[in-house]
This record gives structure tokens, sequence and C-alpha cells, in this order.
């Protein structure tokens, strides 16, 4: 499945696979987003597969939110793991 961006009440629902070669689009998007919203909910439920270039870009786009003071979460089935990948890059 190819990745999907949803967003229903300014929640972000991602659909499909995150990895490689879809990482700029979706840091795009959400760099975008995070220009234009306070508040950012990623719901990672329907994610499929995500590769580390797809947690490093989650990472990124986490180490942004933080920059720009954004209140940005990451909810659903794998994300402790991803909090737990933040935390070791000391940017939690």
């Amino acid at each position: 499945m190819a990745l999907q961006i949803l967003e229903n009440k300014g929640n972000f629902y991602i659909e499909g696979k995150i990895v490689g070669k879809n990482v700029k689009a979706l840091q795009a998007h959400f760099e975008y987003v995070l220009e234009n919203k306070e508040q950012v909910t990623i719901n990672i439920n329907n994610v499929d597969e995500i590769d580390f270039e797809g947690v490093c870009a989650l990472t990124e786009i986490y180490k942004k939110a933080l920059l720009s003071k954004k209140d940005f979460t990451i909810v659903g089935i794998g994300s402790k793991d991803m909090y737990d990948h933040f935390r070791s890059q000391n940017i939690a």
C-alpha cells in the first residue's frame, strides 16, 4: 500500500509504509503542517511497515516540532518504540 496521510479534526492518520522512497514527501508534508498548526497528533496504527529511514524521518519531524515549540504526539501501535528511539537520541 502506498503512503497515505489523512486528517480528521487536526489528527493525522498515516496508512501504508513509511520507507526510504517516500520519507521526503512525508517530511515535506509535516514541515508544512508544523508551520500552520500549534498541535499535531500522528496516529501510526495503520502503518504496515517502517524502515530505518522512516524512523529517522519521524525523528527529524519530532526534532523540528520541539524546536518550534509545537505540541507534537505520535500515537498508536509502535508509538512506544518510537518514543524509546527518541529518548535514545536525546531529543525526548
